[in-house]
């Protein structure tokens, strides 16, 4: 199918069609051949399950384009992850931008302010921040929409994300059924299950514009799929590096795919000297600028150090471990063929595009708490072998197995090869997720009883895919459970969200977190003592606060730190049931002092390395904290706890800087941050007012500031 006659066949405007044709296409992929013949340039919806890089994103786009084209509303991209949601605004910003589109994105944080994005043609967004605005009754959004695109929609199946993903898809289709809606993905082996659900049009293909060759590597030997058979020789020492080597000597990057943070830079490191001789000069240049970004001289810690050390050998890992920045330069650098090897957990395959010519998956089991170690399943594999082919660059994409054994090699090609994709299944059938989002069902004014909820479940794909299913009597347990704890209320025979209830639901938190916060506020505000390790206890006790597992070695530790701040803790066993589980109780108390060591300025190496995590580990658990302790000032302020709400609020921002309360007001200027905040308290700066009398040059002249970061200091400190 040519694309210029399809883009006049539609009616695209002028200026559409020449950005578009611009891009080089000339005809469409036979999967979007299909698409266009099953309407979706007529405004059906369609459910389109093709492989990676098939060219599912363009049919979502000109979908989009048409929509706009002929003024019929507003177009919203949904992504599972923050990640992927910032590829697909820059993107779009890059191709469309130019045209008059305009593009917008939301990832921010679920109770912010989001009027804004009326002024949006296209809003790209996460699936949880599309259900916050609908439980804030945003009907603009709703009322205005024309195509809703759910891209990776098999995130349906993932335990945490898709009961949010499933409840959203029903919610806009019910609200809007006039709207176009397309659902993407690259492996829904029960697509046809989901089109029925969706009411849409349903267009699967196996083809690839990259070829993927599958095959299991053992004894120097690739054997693959169709019964061919590859020797590599290479004189490194092990599987992986023999792999890699093979495929950077044929000028192709790789992806190996390992089963552990430890192992990902373990391998990372023993590739280094034989990536490191392939490079030029001018890549090992740019590789030293980009290492000495990843790891600044005044605040990095070992890990960061390890992944600067091998990136300056065109290598690099990546893990949930790294900080954002860290792991999104690694990734751009991937990107631009500067680092040519990627070793990372099974989570890359899910997150950002990044193809390369070989996808090596050395491991295919991980650890399972209560089982050992487990296979990964079908599903994820898929994922890991679908990242291998470069567009534009490689005629063919590797996805290769590691076997150790003859028989081993058997099984990995009848486990994963020859094997489908599990089947995607909701996830919706969980007390704790229907509680959620019953409560913002009714502060949303979408349903006001137990039947309206019972009717709207039954357009969920949990009541398409197991017909029959009874949660009549789950949704009467929660109406009621809201009810006396304070959450709902009835006038009549119809319920109502209290202000309390509704604040719950704007925060974005479990019902069951919003009790354990009022239960704990409220014996503050009867008189119990309180402090900031009583209230970070508090906020970590809750079903929605990130937690650390915990191994035997941190009993002894933990039980002491226990015993040390006994009566600083505000709720006990007997106030949350969770807490007379003995594991769980460590978890918290763990989770709580590594935020109190973090409060008090311990050297982020120091914390990582006693609680062995990564900063990424740690960014994650001060902004899970600082979001609960917002919630917190929150419920304070419905329940009139001023007094609570100032401290709350520095406790917030100690935790969001990691700092000791004297440095509050340093810390909050841009650029200066928990350790160049201390090295300027201690040359006398303690206020914003000490700033106005010094000089940009005696500023500069301080350890870690310089003449730019002075200026700038100075320049804010003026206008505040």
């Amino acid at each position: 199918m040519q694309f210029k006659e399809t883009l006049e066949k539609y009616n695209f405007p002028p200026t559409f069609s020449d950005s578009l044709l611009a891009t080089g296409i000339k005809t469409l992929h036979p999967p979007q051949a299909e698409a266009i013949k099953a309407g979706v340039l007529d405004g059906k919806s369609l459910v389109l399950a093709v492989p990676t890089a098939s060219g599912k994103t363009l049919i979502a786009e000109l979908a989009i384009l048409k929509a706009i084209a002929e003024k019929k509303g507003r177009c919203i991209y949904i992504a599972p992850l923050k990640a992927l949601a910032s590829e697909k605004y820059r993107d779009f910003i890059k191709k469309y931008s130019a045209l008059g589109l305009k593009v917008g994105i939301a990832v921010g944080d679920l109770d912010s302010p989001s009027a804004y994005l009326k002024n949006y043609d296209v809003v790209i967004a996460t699936a949880e921040k599309v259900d916050s605005l609908l439980r804030a009754s945003s009907t603009w959004l709703v009322n205005s929409l024309a195509v809703i695109v759910f891209d990776e929609i098999h995130a349906l199946g993932d335990r945490s994300r898709g009961p949010t993903l499933e409840i959203l898809a029903t919610r806009l289709r019910l609200l809007n059924p006039e709207a176009q809606v397309l659902a993407l993905s690259a492996t829904i082996p029960n697509a046809k299950e989901m089109s029925g659900w969706l009411n849409a049009e349903l267009v699967v293909s196996t083809w690839r514009p990259i070829p993927l060759h599958e095959g299991v590597y053992y004894n120097e030997r690739v054997t693959y799929k169709n019964g061919n058979v590859r020797v590599i020789k290479e004189d490194a020492p092990d599987e992986v590096q023999k792999l890699v080597m093979d495929t950077l000597r044929g000028k192709g990057q790789a992806l190996v795919f390992v089963n552990s943070r430890r192992s990902t830079q373990a391998v990372a490191r023993e590739l280094c000297p034989w990536v490191g001789k392939l490079l030029s000069k001018e890549e090992r240049q740019e590789l030293l600028r980009i290492s000495e970004e990843i790891a600044p001289p005044l605040d990095s810690t070992k890990i960061c150090q390890k992944l600067a050390d091998v990136v300056k050998h065109g290598v690099a890992f990546h893990h949930a471990g790294l900080k954002p920045h860290q792991r999104e330069l690694v990734e751009e650098s991937f990107k631009k063929n500067l680092i040519k090897v990627i070793c990372s957990t099974p989570t890359l395959a899910q997150g950002v595009n990044l193809p390369a010519r070989r996808a090596i998956i050395r491991d295919v089991k991980r650890y399972a708490s209560g089982a050992g170690q487990v296979f990964i399943p079908a599903s994820e594999y898929k994922q890991c072998a679908g990242r291998a082919g470069r567009p534009q660059y490689d005629d063919y994409g590797e996805a290769i197995l590691v076997a150790k054994s003859l028989s081993d090699q058997d099984a990995l090609f009848e486990r994963f090869i020859m094997a489908p994709p599990e089947p995607v299944d909701s996830q919706l059938a969980d007390e704790a997720e229907l509680r959620k989002h019953i409560l913002a069902s009714l502060a949303g004014g979408y349903v006001h009883d137990v039947n309206g909820m019972f009717e709207f479940l039954e357009h969920t794909f949990l009541s398409y895919q197991k017909k029959g299913v009874n949660l009549i009597d789950i949704i009467a347990n929660t109406f009621d459970f809201l009810r006396a704890e304070g959450f709902i209320e009835k006038s009549g025979f119809r319920f109502f969200t209290t202000p309390f209830g509704a604040r719950v639901s704007r925060l974005y938190i479990d019902p069951a977190t919003g009790l354990i916060i009022k239960k704990g506020l409220a014996k503050i505000a009867m008189g119990k003592s309180f402090s900031g390790i009583g209230i970070l206890h508090l906020i970590c006790s809750s079903p929605d606060s990130e937690i650390f597992s915990v191994g035997k070695n941190d009993y002894e530790e933990l039980e002491d730190f226990g015993n040390k701040v006994a009566d600083e803790l505000i709720l006990t066993r007997d106030d949350i049931e969770s807490m007379g589980d003995y594991y769980m109780s460590l978890g918290v108390l763990k989770t709580v002092w590594m935020l109190t060591r973090w409060m008090d300025e311990e050297k982020e190496d120091a914390i990582c390395d006693r609680f062995n995590i990564g900063p990424g580990d740690v960014f994650r658990h001060t902004e899970s904290a600082q979001w609960l302790l917002y919630a917190a000032q929150s419920i304070a302020e419905v329940f009139q706890f001023k007094k609570l709400t100032f401290f709350l609020e520095g406790l917030k921002n100690r935790v969001r800087y990691g700092i000791k309360e004297e440095l509050l007001e340093l810390a909050s200027l841009k650029g200066i941050g928990r350790v160049r905040a201390r090295i300027l308290f201690g040359h006398g700066f303690q206020k914003l007012n000490d700033f106005k009398f010094t000089t940009a040059d005696d500023l500069g002249r301080i350890r870690g500031i310089g003449p730019a970061l002075a200026r700038d200091v100075l320049k804010q400190v003026n206008k505040s």
